[in-house]
């Protein structure tokens, strides 16, 4: 997903997910000309929305301990921050309660 913010359809960055299964590893980039404006926000809660109406039930993403802005972004997403470090990052997870398995 490629997100845009300006009326001339400027590429500001983008979002991704690497699905399997039911679950959906999710990813942004943004241009630095673009950070503190609430895109990356509005693209990952995006992003998130879609997942959920796709049927996938955990979403997970990697935010490293020091990027305070992408803790935000996470959890603006609905994720939660975990103890769990993965590579120095630490994993944020959101489980989709309604469509867990029993």
């Amino acid at each position: 997903m490629l997100a845009t913010r300006t009326t001339a359809d400027e590429l500001v960055g983008y979002v991704q997910a690497t699905v399997s299964g039911d679950e959906g590893e999710i990813a942004w980039v943004l241009g630095t000309s673009w950070q503190g404006r609430g895109c990356a926000r509005e693209a990952a809660v995006g992003l998130v929305a879609w997942l959920d109406a796709h049927g996938v039930r955990r979403i997970v993403a990697h935010v490293h301990p020091e990027h305070t802005a992408s803790a935000a972004v996470a959890a603006a997403a609905g994720l939660t921050e975990t103890a769990h470090l993965d590579d120095g990052e630490g994993l944020w997870v959101r489980q989709n309660a309604e469509q867990a398995r029993p």
